[in-house]
C-alpha cells in the first residue's frame, strides 16, 4: 500500500505482507544491513575454519590435480585470423604462459572440492580435514560416527568452500605468479608442491 500519508512532506516505501501485517520493512537501510550480516557470516566462516593446515592440504591437492590433469598442453594456437593471400595472422603462445590456462585451471574450483570433513580420530585430539567417501573405508565410519545428519555434512563442505574461496581470493596473484615461474607438475613431486 503506497497511498500518501496525510501531514507528512517524503513517503517512505513500505512493504506489507498480503496476509496480515507481519512486519514493515522501511527503504534500502535494511537491505543493506541484511547483505551485510549475509557476508560477515561467509567470511566469518572462512576465516574461522577448523584445522586450516589440513583444509589447505585438501584444496593444494585438488589443485595439484588439476595441474597433472593439463599436461600434453603445450600451446596455444593464436592464428585463426587471415589476411587477404589467404596467410594465418597470429601467433603461437606457450599454454602455460597463457591467461586461458589460469581461468581454466580455477573455474568451478572450489565447487569441485572431493567430500571432506573434520574428524576427529580419538579424543583430545584436534579434528583433521579428511576425505571421506569409497576408497576411505576408516575416515567413512568416523564420518558416519561424528556426522550422523545429512545436513551436518552439507553444512562442513560449504565451510570447506568457503575456505577455498579465501584463499584463491587472497592468494589468486600469487597462484599465477609461482605457476607462470615454472611447470610445477610435469618437475616436481606432489609434496614439494603441497609443502
Amino acid at each position: 500500500d503506497r497511498r500518501p500519508r496525510e501531514g507528512r512532506e517524503t513517503e517512505e516505501p513500505v512493504v506489507v505482507v498480503s496476509r496480515g501485517l507481519v512486519g514493515m520493512v522501511r527503504g534500502l537501510p535494511f537491505a543493506l544491513a541484511l547483505l551485510g550480516l549475509v557476508v560477515a557470516a561467509l567470511v566469518g566462516r572462512a576465516e574461522g575454519i577448523e584445522a586450516k593446515c589440513s583444509a589447505g592440504a585438501i584444496v593444494g591437492s585438488k589443485l595439484w590435480a588439476r595441474l597433472e590433469a593439463e599436461q600434453g598442453m603445450k600451446e596455444l594456437d593464436l592464428t585463426h585470423r587471415l589476411d587477404s593471400k589467404g596467410g594465418r595472422l597470429g601467433r603461437k603462445i606457450a599454454f602455460r604462459d597463457s591467461e586461458l590456462r589460469y581461468v581454466e585451471l580455477l573455474e568451478d574450483f572450489c565447487e569441485d572440492l572431493p567430500s571432506a570433513l573434520p574428524l576427529v580420530r580419538s579424543e583430545g585430539e584436534e579434528p583433521v580435514w579428511s576425505v571421506v567417501g569409497k576408497g576411505h573405508p576408516e575416515e567413512e565410519a568416523l564420518a558416519l560416527d561424528q556426522f550422523p545428519q545429512k545436513q551436518a555434512k552439507e553444512e562442513m563442505k560449504t565451510v570447506l568452500g568457503n575456505f577455498c574461496f579465501s584463499v584463491l581470493d587472497d592468494h589468486e596473484d600469487g597462484i599465477v605468479g609461482l605457476l607462470k615461474q615454472e611447470d610445477w607438475a610435469g618437475e616436481r613431486e606432489r609434496q614439494d608442491f603441497l609443502d
